[in-house]
């Protein structure tokens, strides 16, 4: 899950986080005990479909299955308010080497990190000897020699969510295959979708889209060497990423001009005012329910990507050494990640599964959405997968200057405080500084 679902934060220095203290012991008897069970302590955030359901959390209770099948063992999930609040407390824990938690559950912008220190995270090869994944989705979890220490759990796979009653009052078409059409269909440009919204804005004077960090979240990664080369060279302010920076930036009448995932943000899901249309990665639909209300009619989605297909996010998870109980812990991570607990939270929660099994189970292939107005999310988002062709290069530098890129955009889109010209100076010398 994305992750990702805003422009993420910078990633923590290797260095810094390369002098943590010695790991713990891998014995199951040595961890906490409650009851006489093992006790496994896992820390997630947002929704990853995994607990008790509820109206706000929706899940598939999953940890009330594994105890029934393990009844030496106890789980206890932590659930973090969003990626930054759970990336804080893993890197006091990871930096201090505390023993808080057995599992993480890590967002895409963690990765690079995790990576660059295998020897602090359990080599999960043997337990995850029968699980699948999307080749690029374990190679995102796979550490240079070889050694796979994060289990992929979902992925994003991105689609344009819109407001069929907004776009009725616009005479724009409101069926998902028109739409799709609408917006270029297999050869959908973000010219296309720029050209389509400045006609939206212009007839009715409301915003298209809800801001320019979402939309970047998509646009970035359809670019493979987007901010540093493969061989370590920063290339942040070539003119690939200027070009989009300047398409982007002269869209600013069509913005919402929000930021994401704060109240403003929220609120304009069901507004008669809101945005028309949001870059829509499978788990975002939680999200939009949640904020729009069940009872809500109007949100739907279209099986098509400004620019090809996107991959927003997904996640993986991963056992550090500091753990107590490493062997439960990795059992726990192999069931997790395996193809019929995916397709199980792919139910509960939206998120798409990066299992081709899963992918292929009826369950996800088929399934529609009542709040979409039944829309075939299963097919939409699996054809959405299968328009992925570019996985970014994400080193060490890359979320560092991400971040710096989405506070150029946010300068120039939520406190209109610089000119594009002006916000692209300051990204500038934002990248010198870093390197």
């Amino acid at each position: 899950m994305n992750t990702s679902k805003r422009i993420l934060a910078s990633v923590v220095a290797v260095a810094a986080l390369a002098s943590m203290a010695a790991c713990g012991s891998s014995n199951a008897s040595d961890g906490a005990k409650s009851g006489g069970k093992t006790v496994i302590k896992i820390q997630t955030f947002n929704n990853f479909g995994y607990g008790k359901p509820s109206n706000e959390r929706p899940g598939a209770d999953l940890w009330t299955s594994y105890e029934k099948e393990h009844p030496n063992v106890k789980v206890e999930e932590t659930v973090a308010s969003g990626s930054d609040d759970a990336r804080s407390a893993f890197n006091t824990a990871i930096s201090s080497g505390s023993n808080a938690y057995d599992i993480y559950a890590a967002d895409i912008a963690w990765m690079p990190s995790i990576q660059a220190m295998p020897d602090k995270f359990v080599d999960l090869t043997g337990q995850l000897k029968n699980n699948d994944w999307l080749d690029w989705k374990t190679k995102g979890g796979t550490t240079a020699d070889g050694k796979i220490i994060g289990a992929g759990n979902d992925i994003g796979p991105t689609a344009v969510c819109y407001r069929s009653d907004l776009f009725a009052k616009a005479g724009l078409p409101t069926d998902r295959n028109d739409v799709a059409k609408l917006l270029g269909g297999d050869n959908a440009s973000w010219d296309t979708y720029f050209q389509v919204g400045k006609q939206y804005t212009e007839k009715t004077g409301l915003p298209w889209y809800d801001a320019m960090g979402g939309l970047w979240g998509a646009m970035k990664t359809q670019i493979e060497e987007a901010y540093v080369k493969k061989d370590g060279t920063i290339i942040a302010t070539d003119k690939q990423i200027k070009d989009r920076y300047d398409q982007l930036t002269a869209t600013t009448d069509m913005s919402a001009h929000l930021n994401q995932w704060s109240d403003d943000w929220n609120a304009n899901f069901k507004s008669d005012k809101g945005f028309a249309t949001i870059l829509c990665p499978a788990w975002l639909v939680n999200n939009i329910k949640g904020n729009s209300g069940s009872d809500f009619k109007g949100w739907d989605v279209a099986d098509v990507t400004p620019g090809g297909g996107a991959n927003q996010g997904g996640s993986w998870l991963v056992v550090p050494k500091t753990s107590k109980v490493q062997d439960e812990a990795a059992k726990l991570v192999a069931w997790l990640t395996a193809p019929e607990q995916q397709v199980a939270t792919f139910k509960a929660a939206s998120n798409y599964p990066s299992s081709p099994k899963a992918m292929a189970d009826p369950a996800v292939a088929d399934k529609t959405d009542p709040f979409l107005n039944n829309a075939p999310t299963g097919k939409i988002f699996a054809d959405r997968a299968k328009a992925v062709k570019v996985v970014p290069f994400t080193g060490a530098q890359y979320y560092d200057i991400d971040s710096k890129l989405g506070d150029a955009l946010g300068r120039v889109d939520v406190t209109k405080e610089q000119t594009p010209a002006q916000s692209w100076k300051q990204y500038v010398a934002d990248v010198k500084a870093l390197s």
